[in-house]
């Protein structure tokens, strides 16, 4: 809203009528400005309305429209794989100065409490208020009481706008940057209990945990907390020779998570990818694993394990009793020792491949026999087209006279129209009609009967007979041309 407020009471930008062109109006604006409310110095001009605005203001108005600065857009909070449906947004008084704490509902079911600090976004908490995911639909805050209702198609939850008592050291405390929140040197208490002269402690802005913290605590940034049930050694005793992941839950998404162990345990560790430690248990030896928090220079220790190997497992057999000791059951699996493991039959699914197999080969045959039904005709064309070449080839011929072509009483036979279709129609009919003759001697090259030795047509054939080569040349016109007759 202040680039807004600035936008408005900056300058105007006016249009030139002769290049349609803006530019920036740098000439004095009419009193009253147009756009700002009525003052006690326009009620003395003797305007009491904006009714009641002089001429020289509208005509103004009507001109210069369009203010000179630009606001430009950009997202407030932008954040991954999250999609915001609803938001609410409180004004709250901390220590030293005031914040705008946005509570914003997610399309799963979360509410997420985020600060701009410094222009930067920081969310403080992140709240799952249903059992399953689910839009938030409406949010209601409450300012006196400091509830906040959210509700969603089919539930309705009450939550407090702060719980300062989650955050259980100093360092939590001032990290938060909660401005609800405050350290009064003991705990960390809601800041709107704080009587007016109270010293508690808050650092919103910068999150400084030394120069808070170290007033409380002789060395709180490095030293382990007061022993607590969290800080004691938590002993754990499995079988030698076996894993077990210890766990560590960080308590801020911002802090990193760090190991720390003796030399002694030496390579029998190693990180889980949900962040615990994986540690293999040493026969008759007791290692120490603690798990601590670091963020912003601020260390926490979140867990302290003692893990211990047994050598053997003793196992006591008496009447009608067996005694056996106890072991926790969780997270742990021997590994291979010197004993070799019984093997373990795994399923195979070879009859499953056998069966996809044959109903895939049965599947392409039957799409090969639907392709050949489909394109019957044309491959029908194909196989027709196959056989013309094998006309062409030269016939095996027959010893013995050819028939005679004219009947027996010497009458010409018309010709066809045929025969002056040149070289390839007497071919053609050569192979189709004329019987084959006989040419392996060269004594039978001349002996034709006389029918053979007339013309096929009498006015333009002509038939030669070469002593070389059996086959005659017929004159068809003016061409002449190889050809068998």
């Amino acid at each position: 809203m202040d680039q807004v407020d600035k936008a408005f009471n900056g300058r105007y930008r006016e249009v030139n009528r002769e290049t349609q062109q803006w530019y920036t109006y740098n000439h004095p604006v009419p009193e009253p400005r147009p756009g700002v409310c009525i003052t006690n110095a326009a009620r003395d001009q003797g305007i009491s309305s904006s009714l009641h605005m002089p001429d020289k203001v509208l005509n103004f108005v009507k001109d210069h429209f369009l203010m000179d600065s630009v606001i430009r857009s950009q997202p407030l909070l932008l954040k991954r794989n999250v999609r915001y449906t609803q938001i609410a947004v409180h004004r709250v008084q901390a220590a030293k100065n005031a914040y705008n704490v946005l509570f914003i509902g997610t399309d799963d079911g979360k509410i997420h409490k985020a600060i701009n600090v410094k222009n930067k976004m920081h969310i403080i908490e992140e709240m799952t208020l249903f059992r399953d995911p689910q839009p938030v639909q409406h949010i209601e805050l409450d300012t006196e009481k400091g509830q906040l209702y959210v509700s969603t198609f089919s539930e309705l939850v009450e939550v407090p706008v702060a719980n300062c008592t989650n955050y259980q050291s100093c360092g939590e405390c001032i990290l938060s940057r909660d401005p609800y929140c405050a350290w009064n040197g003991k705990q960390c208490v809601d800041v709107r209990q704080a009587p007016p002269s109270s010293a508690w402690q808050q650092d919103v802005d910068d999150a400084d945990t030394s120069a808070i913290c170290d007033k409380a605590l002789p060395s709180p940034r490095f030293a382990k907390p007061p022993p607590t049930k969290m800080s004691s050694c938590q002993v754990i005793i499995i079988p030698a020779n076996t894993f077990k992941v210890l766990p560590c839950k960080l308590r801020s998404n911002l802090a990193e998570r760090k190991w720390e162990f003796s030399e002694s345990s030496g390579h029998f560790h190693y990180p889980s990818p949900e962040g615990g430690l994986v540690v293999v248990a040493q026969a008759d030896k007791q290692e120490t694993y603690e798990c601590w928090s670091v963020e912003g220079g601020f260390r926490q220790l979140l867990a302290n394990y003692c893990v211990r190997g047994e050598a053997k497992l003793e196992s006591t057999t008496l009447t009608n009793r067996s005694r056996t000791p106890l072991l926790s059951q969780e997270e742990f699996i021997i590994l291979p020792g010197e004993t070799r493991s019984p093997q373990i039959n795994t399923k195979t699914y070879w009859n499953e491949l056998i069966v996809v197999c044959a109903l895939l080969a049965f599947s392409l045959v039957v799409f090969s026999l639907f392709v050949v039904y489909r394109n019957r005709d044309h491959m029908k064309s194909i196989l027709k087209e196959g056989e013309c070449p094998n006309l062409q080839q030269k016939k095996p011929r027959i010893v013995g006279k050819p028939a005679e072509n004219l009947p027996l009483n010497g009458t010409a036979v018309t010709p066809s129209a045929s025969d002056h279709k040149g070289y390839q129609t007497l071919n053609d009919n050569y192979i189709c009609s004329t019987p084959p003759h006989e040419c392996s001697s060269p004594d039978n090259s001349k002996s034709f009967s006389e029918s053979e030795k007339r013309p096929l047509n009498l006015r333009e054939s002509h038939v030669e007979i070469s002593p070389t080569c059996p086959r005659p040349r017929v004159r068809l016109g003016s061409e002449i041309k190889d050809s068998i007759v």
